[in-house]
């Protein structure tokens, strides 16, 4: 099976041979073909050629393309700094006042800040790929991640209790910018799109039945109904939220090192993926052998569940290409599915 006949087999649930393997190199890319992680946030040849031909190296079975946290605020007027070798930021919210939000337009993905760039990367990126691997685009965030994106994430949190109300308007404002992307991103011929709502894991799983749920199964139909497979991405310890996860609509939910990962696929009761958890710090700073002995622990865990073998998070500068290639060689030596053809 290629890469890309692997995962859309699995995420159908229909046999594969082993275990997929994902992982989301940006900043290590970058460090791995020696240029400054400035190139593939400012040059989408750069970046779809980077990000792409360093997974097809390490033997992937997917490429992650993506940039960074701030292309949505800089479609709504936000404005982004660009450092020489490190992630790009925004500097400031741009929604510092609830009266601005009655200024704020859904924005047109083909034309408006830095989302063209997030498009035209990943449409070369399927160009260059000829279906080898699957190839997963990012539309950056979900609407509660967006939110505290225009409003500041610790502002929101506060908002949660003071100006409810406000929020969930401001949710569905988001919402509406996270489909119109996501819609964008799926006539690319992506084979799959991955938004974060990041900052979910942070509130309890009350607050998340109000201000989070809610917003994300919108956004993952409409993708889903563009023909594309919706991915969820939420980092830290999601323990708390396992049971709710599966029933946003994502095809995989993608979970972080904190997260148990057998709890994890026990909830999950084959709803949706998994895409996980090897703790991307251990890539990085551990032993191959350490490495090797987590991703088959992740193996163990998941079962006969549908995983695809990852690390928890985007995998850090430093990281040792063979380490992340461990993966790999791991699902290949140990990775059989109990449904294997």
């Amino acid at each position: 099976m290629t890469g890309r006949e692997r995962i859309r087999r699995l995420l159908d649930r229909e046999p594969v041979d082993r275990v997929p393997v994902m992982a989301s190199l940006l900043a290590a890319a970058a460090e791995i073909r020696g240029i400054p992680q400035s190139r593939i946030h400012k040059d989408s040849e750069v970046n779809a050629l980077t990000l792409f031909g360093v997974c097809r190296e390490l033997g992937l079975d997917g490429a992650y393309i993506a940039s960074d946290a701030w292309v949505m605020h800089s479609a709504l007027g936000g404005e982004i700094a660009f450092p020489e070798d490190d992630e790009p930021w925004g500097l400031g919210p741009v929604l510092d006042e609830w009266d601005k939000l009655d200024d704020l337009t859904v924005p047109d993905p083909e034309s408006d800040g830095r989302m063209p760039f997030q498009l035209a990367a990943v449409r070369r990126a399927v160009e260059e790929n000829r279906g080898e691997l699957f190839i997963e685009g990012n539309i950056e965030s979900g609407a509660f991640q967006l939110a505290g994106i225009l409003r500041g994430a610790e502002t929101l949190m506060l908002d949660l209790v003071l100006e409810p109300k406000k929020v969930h308007r401001l949710l569905e404002f988001c919402t509406e910018v996270a489909k119109a992307f996501g819609v964008a991103m799926a006539r690319t011929g992506v084979d799959g799109i991955q938004f974060g709502d990041s900052t979910a894991s942070l509130v309890s799983l009350e607050m998340y039945e109000e201000f989070v749920k809610p917003y994300q199964p919108p956004v993952l139909e409409a993708i889903r109904k563009a023909g594309v497979y919706p991915f969820l991405h939420v980092c830290g310890n999601t323990d708390h939220l396992s049971g709710a996860l599966p029933t946003t609509g994502a095809a995989c939910v993608e979970i972080d090192g904190p997260a148990d990962l057998g709890r994890t696929i026990e909830a999950f009761e084959d709803r949706a993926a998994v895409r996980g958890n090897v703790p991307t710090m251990l890539l990085r700073d551990g032993t191959l052998e350490a490495v090797e002995r987590s991703a088959r622990r992740c193996l163990e865990a998941a079962g006969s569940g549908r995983l695809i073998l990852s690390p928890g998070c985007g995998v850090p500068r430093g990281t040792p290409p063979e380490n992340v290639h461990a993966l790999v060689r791991v699902a290949r030596q140990h990775g059989a599915c109990r449904n294997a053809s």
